[in-house]
C-alpha cells in the first residue's frame, strides 16, 4: 500500500504510472491530439484485413443485421431520448442519464448524474468495448475494400483507448449499404458482447448458485420491520424456512395482522440474528387481511454451492456477491449496451447521426443536411437539459 491507501486504491495508482512509463518509454512515437495522446501503429491492420476478405459472405449478413438493429435502435433511444426530457421538464425529477465513470474504489460510488464503477471492473469493460467496436468497424471495412490507414491506442489522462482508421474518402465513395454496414458495426458488436455477457451471467448464476433468503433495500414506514430495526437477509420466519420471495409471500399469507411473528436474517459477517414483532396489516389489501412486516425493494439472495466454493473469487469477481455487489459481466452488459444505443443517436459526429445522414440522402436529398442540422440542435438540448436536472 501507498501513503496509507487500501490496496484497490493502490493498484489503480500503480496502472497509472505504469500507463505513463508506457506512454514516456515510447514517446516518440505518441502524438498528442488536443487532450488526447495517440499512438498509431500499422500491426493488427493485416489480420483484420484478412478476418474480413476471409469471410464476405458472413460479414455482409452480419452486417446487414447490425444496419437492421443499428436504426431500430436508434428511433428507440430516440423515443426515449423525448419521453425521458418531457418527464425531466414536466415533473422536475432527476433524468435517467449519467456519466459512468471509474472509481478508484472497490464500492460502486453514486451521485447525483455521475455512477462511479470500480476501476478495474471499469478498464476491463471499456478495453473490452473498445477491442469489440473498432474491431467490427475494421472487419467491416476491410470486407467492403476499403482502405484501412492505421490501428492504434492511446490514452486520454489515466484512460487507455484504441482505434482504427478507415481511408474516410474512400469510405465515402461506396454506395450507402456499404457505409451503412462499416458504420452500424461497433454499436453492433457491443450488443453482441452485452448480450453474449448477459447469456454466461445467467448461465453462471444457474449453475453455480443456489436461492438463500430474501433481502431488502428499505421499510414502509411506521410498520413493525422498521420499529424492530430488522436487517440482514431474511431466512426463516416462524418454523418455515426462506429461500425464494415466492417462500416469503406464501409464509406471509399464513400470518393475520396482529400475530406475534419471529423473523431469522443473516446479517453480512453469517450470523443468524432474530427479531420478534408484531404483525401489521398489509396496505391496500383486498379481501382478507394479510399480516404485514414492513419492508421494501425485496430481492432474491444468493449462495454459492459447495462444490464451487474452491472457485469462490473468480465466481464472485464476475457474477458479483448479492444484487447490492455487482461484478464484472453486469458491468459489461450495462456498459456496452449504453454505449452502443448512445452512440446510435442521430447526432452528426456519432455512428448513429452518420447512419441517418446516409438514409436522409437516399430518401429526401435536398431537405437532409436541415434535418440533420435541427436533429443534432435538439438532442443536444435534450442531452443539456437531462444532466442539468439530473447534476440539480
Amino acid at each position: 500500500m501507498f501513503w496509507g491507501l487500501d490496496l484497490y486504491t493502490s493498484s489503480v495508482l500503480v496502472f497509472a504510472c505504469i500507463l505513463a512509463a508506457i506512454f514516456w518509454i515510447d514517446r516518440k512515437n505518441v502524438k498528442r491530439d488536443s487532450i488526447l495522446l495517440l499512438r498509431k501503429t500499422q500491426r493488427g491492420k493485416a489480420f483484420l484485413i484478412w478476418l474480413g476478405t476471409r469471410f464476405p459472405a458472413f460479414w455482409k449478413a452480419t452486417g446487414m443485421v447490425g444496419v437492421a438493429t443499428g436504426f431500430f435502435m436508434s428511433f428507440y433511444i430516440f423515443y426515449w431520448m423525448v419521453v425521458l426530457t418531457l418527464d425531466s421538464v414536466v415533473s422536475g425529477a432527476a433524468g435517467g442519464l449519467a456519466f459512468v465513470l471509474p472509481s478508484p474504489t472497490v464500492n460502486v460510488v453514486s451521485a447525483p448524474g455521475v455512477i462511479g464503477v470500480p476501476f478495474w471492473f471499469w478498464i476491463i469493460t471499456i478495453g473490452l468495448l473498445i477491442l469489440v467496436h473498432e474491431g467490427l468497424h475494421g472487419i467491416m471495412a476491410a470486407r467492403e475494400k476499403v482502405r484501412i490507414k492505421s490501428l492504434g491506442w492511446g490514452a486520454f489522462i489515466i484512460l487507455p483507448l484504441a482505434f482504427v482508421e478507415p481511408d474516410e474518402k474512400q469510405l465515402a465513395k461506396q454506395g450507402a449499404w456499404k457505409q451503412l454496414r462499416v458504420f452500424a458495426a461497433g454499436s453492433f458488436a457491443n450488443f453482441v458482447l452485452a448480450f453474449f455477457s448477459l447469456f454466461i451471467f445467467s448461465s453462471l448464476m444457474t449453475a453455480a448458485f443456489v436461492p438463500s433468503g430474501v433481502g431488502f433495500r428499505g421499510y414502509t414506514e411506521g410498520f413493525p420491520a422498521m420499529e424492530a430495526n430488522v436487517t440482514g437477509v431474511i431466512v426463516g420466519i416462524n418454523s418455515y424456512t426462506i429461500n425464494t420471495a415466492d417462500n416469503l409471500t406464501l409464509v406471509m399469507e399464513t400470518i393475520s395482522p396482529g400475530e406475534s411473528m419471529t423473523i431469522y436474517a443473516r446479517q453480512p459477517g453469517g450470523e443468524i440474528e432474530s427479531y420478534s414483532i408484531i404483525a401489521g396489516t398489509e396496505p391496500n389489501a383486498t379481501g382478507q387481511p394479510k399480516g404485514y412486516m414492513g419492508i421494501a425493494g425485496i430481492y432474491q439472495d444468493y449462495t454459492l454451492r459447495d462444490e464451487y466454493q474452491p472457485y469462490s473469487p473468480a465466481i464472485h469477481f464476475l457474477a458479483g456477491t448479492s444484487p447490492s455487489f455487482f461484478g464484472l459481466l453486469f458491468f459489461i452488459f450495462l456498459i456496452n449496451l449504453g454505449v452502443g444505443a448512445f452512440n446510435l443517436l442521430p447526432l452528426g459526429p456519432l455512428d448513429g447521426g452518420k447512419m441517418w445522414k446516409i438514409a436522409l440522402d437516399k430518401i429526401i436529398p435536398k431537405r437532409s443536411k436541415v434535418i440533420m442540422k435541427y436533429l443534432t440542435y435538439a438532442l443536444l438540448l435534450m442531452l443539456i437539459l437531462n444532466f442539468t436536472i439530473a447534476f440539480l
